[in-house]
């Protein structure tokens, strides 16, 4: 299952959390940012801020979090 999907699962509220851990793109994940935060979620990367695009030199995703709940203590969770 591709990376959209996965955000997908987290924006029908079938899924509380997509680690993604391996390179992605900002074409990869631009559109699906959309729709899960419109849903509610969050996209953070591993400093728990948010995604952003068009910020770097290139086109590459720093690892990142896809969450279905924002309000739940995911920076515990994931470092505890």
């Amino acid at each position: 299952m591709g990376s959209s999907l996965k955000f997908c699962l987290i924006a029908e509220g079938r899924a509380d959390l997509y680690p993604r851990l391996a390179p992605t793109s900002e074409w990869d994940t631009a559109a699906a940012q959309a729709v899960v935060e419109a849903a509610g979620g969050l996209v953070i990367d591993s400093d728990f801020e948010p995604l952003r695009y068009n910020t770097k030199e290139n086109i590459l995703n720093p690892h990142f979090y896809v969450l279905a709940d924002p309000s739940f203590n995911w920076k515990s969770a994931l470092n505890g």
